[in-house]
């Protein structure tokens, strides 16, 4: 993973103390935000117009007063139903604060025109006039001041109206319930009477029609002959013909089978020449048994005067004359009953004959009932239609004209409205709550979003979890006399160690000095590059500052400035640059010539000379090389101001010469971006970081100081004061 990436990650992984840092360090920000915020809602809340809020309360009920009973109404004041309910008291509401109840409260109130109302009665004519000139929507001004409010679980609803004049409140929020009372009542009234004088049209257009479609039934029923028996009767009566004469054929046919049988029996006994006494009709003749009876006696009494007399003898011949007349009565008799026989199978063939024709001439006779009833039906079926409904459209008529006339209302008011003593509007406490809470909110998010745009490095912990390098410790800004010139400021700035030796510029100064003495004390750093990201972040006065400290700790120090564009040692010391390192690089002088002692013991300065149009190329030289050398073993520490390293090669090029980098940045100044850039650059040529000072950082500053105030500034600061002041 890269410095980078690392260095991305530890900034995600803060803490709430990170947090409540920032609202410390930036408590000047939260505060004035909130301040600004508490201050400009008060006063806007103060300039506001008082609105005063008037209430009256009305009962809906789902269901309207049944009057009359089981009448149906034609416009249902109510729900109907239960599931309906919540449609209907939406639409209710919103009935209420409709255009229609405002034009009607215009109305009721005579708002048009009226001053007080508009608000306008305390301004000048002049202004009164043009006000009234402009056209004005009375109605949608009054439906922005209505709002209706229902009551939870219940069928109440409260009807709100505001209005700067608590006296025009009530009245508006009375007036509107009184408008939407009267709106419901007579939209019922209307829609009922329309509703009748519909019905009315259609009953009068139905009673023609019915008139119409009777007269056709009736015609239809004279000409089919249909006037004195209903067609139900005759249908009836024929279906009654048809059931009997097929009962009848039936009885017929079956007599007529069994009579057939019988004949044919006769007939065959008469073909076989057979005796026609075994027939069952000549043997359940009474008479013919009878007759054979008697035939019988005379037949005995033959016999036995056939014993005693001759055939001549009167009594014999007597007796066989009245068996021969016996005989023939019954051989006369056989006859008859076999012609009964004959007779009543014929007639009973043209009996069966008649019935079929009788029973085919009723058929045809139903047939052509059956369709006269398609046509008959089809035209009662019409006229039943049209007297069915024009039957219902005269009752619903006649109901429609009668509800028209009734004055029930399913809208109740239950009280009044009465007139406001104090303001709903503006809430001064709860808007300067809100301002509080926002501008409070407000500043900490301020704060944050001020944070997260300033990437600058300004305490220990930025130098560790954005830089990845050590922290040495900061160098705080040195506060001047601001009336002094600018080069008394200069020298008195870079000597200010020694004209303050207990100040907490001094004692950071120590605090740098001994981390970087005990940094590694096997491989102690003794020429030092002390370098800057970007020109102006005070690299001069660090290494001034740092080489006068180790000088007073009894070091020998040697500050080379290897600045070779914008050199400054020799202004901070006083001397001229007339010679130095460029004149010993190029071998005009020895190095001994250009070194300069300084006030402070121990403390030596090589200035840069003349400067080179190439100073890159005298780096480059075995001579500087040589010189390097001769110098770490003449003194304990040397160390070298450098160029930014942003702006030119030399430092990178000095990095790789030296025991190690010291990388100096401007408290709350330096992004932390060219800062890792220029880390990048002195990686990639593998110079040995020693850490970081943050320079120039004001401990009394109200945004950045507090970090550092119980470290530094107020223990160094007392101290500084009671040396002054024993």
């Amino acid at each position: 993973m890269s410095d980078e990436n690392q260095a991305e990650v530890q900034e995600a992984q803060i803490d709430l103390r990170d947090y409540w840092k920032v609202v410390l360090k930036r408590r000047w920000t939260v505060i004035a935000f909130f301040v600004i915020a508490v201050t400009l809602v008060t006063i806007f809340t103060l300039r506001q117009t008082k609105i005063y809020e008037a209430y009256a309360s009305v009962i809906i009920e789902p269901y309207a007063p049944q009057v009359l009973g089981n009448v149906r109404e034609v416009y249902n004041l109510g729900a109907g139903s239960y599931w309906s309910n919540k449609e209907y008291y939406e639409t209710q509401y919103n009935v209420i604060t409709s255009r229609t109840v405002a034009q009607k409260v215009v109305q009721l109130l005579r708002l048009e025109g009226n001053k007080e109302f508009l608000g306008i009665d305390t301004l000048p004519p002049e202004e009164q006039k043009l006000f009234m000139e402009e056209p004005i929507d009375y109605p949608d001004m009054v439906r922005g001041m209505l709002e209706v409010e229902p009551v939870k679980d219940s069928r109440t609803a409260y009807i709100k109206a505001r209005h700067p004049y608590p006296k025009w409140a009530q009245r508006l929020a009375n007036a509107a319930v009184n408008a939407y009372i009267d709106y419901n009542r007579q939209t019922r009234q209307k829609v009922t009477r329309e509703a009748a004088g519909w019905l009315e049209a259609q009953a009068n257009e139905l009673r023609v029609l019915m008139n119409e479609s009777e007269n056709k039934l009736v015609k239809f029923k004279k000409e089919k002959k249909m006037l004195s028996v209903s067609l139900e009767d005759r249908q009836n009566i024929t279906s009654q013909r048809l059931m009997d004469l097929n009962q009848t054929l039936n009885r017929v046919q079956a007599e007529r089978i069994s009579l057939e049988s019988k004949r044919k029996q006769i007939l065959d006994i008469k073909e076989a020449r057979l005796p026609l006494d075994t027939i069952d009709q000549v043997i359940s003749n009474k008479l013919i048994q009878q007759l054979k009876e008697d035939y019988v006696v005379l037949k005995k009494q033959q016999a036995e005067l056939g014993a005693k007399y001759l055939p001549e003898h009167p009594k014999y011949l007597v007796v066989q004359k009245k068996v021969k007349l016996i005989r023939k009565n019954i051989d006369r008799e056989i006859d008859n009953v076999l012609a009964s026989v004959e007779s009543e199978y014929q007639a009973k063939v043209e009996s069966e004959r008649s019935l079929k024709r009788e029973l085919t001439k009723v058929k045809a006779e139903a047939q052509d009932i059956n369709k006269k009833e398609i046509d008959y039906n089809r035209l009662k079926r019409v006229s039943d239609n049209y007297s069915s409904l024009y039957k219902l459209v005269l009752k619903r008529q006649k109901e429609a004209t009668l509800a028209a006339h009734q004055e029930t209302n399913n809208i109740y008011k239950l009280d009044s409205a009465v007139e406001p003593i104090f303001p709903v509007y503006p809430r001064v406490k709860l808007n300067i709550l809100l301002a509080a809470v926002i501008g409070l909110l407000g500043g900490i998010g301020l704060a944050f979003f001020l944070e997260y745009l300033d990437n600058t490095i300004k305490t220990q912990e930025d130098v560790e979890r954005y830089l990845q390098i050590p922290f040495l410790g900061i160098v705080p800004s040195i506060k001047l006399d601001p009336n002094r010139e600018d080069s008394d400021m200069l020298a008195m700035r870079d000597h200010y160690l020694v004209s303050h030796p207990k100040s907490s510029v001094a004692e950071c100064c120590r605090t740098v000095r001994t981390n970087l003495l005990f940094m590694s004390p096997e491989n102690p750093a003794r020429r030092l590059l002390i370098t800057s990201a970007s020109p102006q972040e005070g690299k001069s006065t660090v290494v001034i500052n740092l080489g006068i400290t180790m000088a007073q700790s009894g070091s020998k120090v040697l500050l080379l400035d290897t600045d070779m564009r914008r050199p400054r040692l020799h202004k901070a010391f006083g001397i001229q640059r007339g010679t130095g390192l460029t004149t010993a690089i190029l071998g005009e002088a020895e190095m001994q010539e250009v070194i300069r002692s300084s006030d402070v013991p121990g403390l030596d300065i090589v200035p840069c000379g003349p400067i080179p149009p190439n100073p890159t190329e005298l780096f480059h030289t075995e001579r500087f090389g040589s010189i390097i050398k001769e110098l770490s073993q003449t003194y304990d520490r040397v160390l070298f101001d450098s160029p930014p390293v942003a702006m030119v090669a030399d430092p990178l090029i000095l990095s790789s010469m030296i025991d190690g980098v010291v990388l100096v940045i401007k408290g709350a100044s330096t992004s932390r971006d060219m800062i890792r850039r220029a880390l990048k650059q002195l990686k990639d040529v593998n110079a040995r970081i020693l850490g970081a000072v943050i320079n120039d950082l004001d401990l009394e500053s109200r945004e950045y100081g507090y970090y550092y105030y119980r470290q530094y500034g107020y223990y160094y600061g007392e101290k500084e004061r009671d040396a002054t002041t024993g």
